[in-house]
């Protein structure tokens, strides 16, 4: 996620040391330029999550492009009530289509961990959600 951000001019990171703050984080007030954890606005682009369910593991991540925002405020996110959330469009960047940034996504994914990456199509995502959540009788 952080060589995302970076894709689209923003200079994001992580923060070691706090567990609590497990994501990617930004600076609002200077996202093209990471200050580093002592910045004045940090806020989260970035999730992370692990699922396990009927004995698989699946991890995951949210990368905030466009999001919506405005829910955020209603709520503590990830527990986190000192930081807030922000997204690429919030930060000023022209919002990418979110096909396109999965795409790049895929791509930067399989260069880190030298993978080969696909995006798996709407039939097969929908036959393992299926699997993993299915139907009450």
């Amino acid at each position: 996620m952080v060589a995302l951000a970076s894709a689209y001019g923003v200079d994001a990171s992580f923060i070691e040391g706090d567990a609590k703050l497990v994501g990617v984080w930004v600076d609002e007030g200077s996202p093209r330029k990471w200050s580093g954890p002592e910045s004045t606005r940090l806020a989260k682009i970035g999730a992370i999550g692990v699922r396990l369910s009927r004995w698989i593991t699946m991890h995951g991540f949210a990368f905030n492009v466009c999001t919506d925002l405005s829910g955020f405020a209603l709520i503590v996110p990830c527990g986190i009530a000192e930081h807030g959330v922000t997204s690429l469009a919030a930060l000023g960047v022209r919002a990418p289509a979110v096909g396109a940034v999965a795409e790049r996504a895929v791509a930067l994914f399989g260069e880190v961990f030298e993978a080969d990456g696909r995006m798996a199509g709407a039939e097969e995502t929908k036959r393992l959600l299926d699997y993993l959540s299915p139907a009450d009788p």
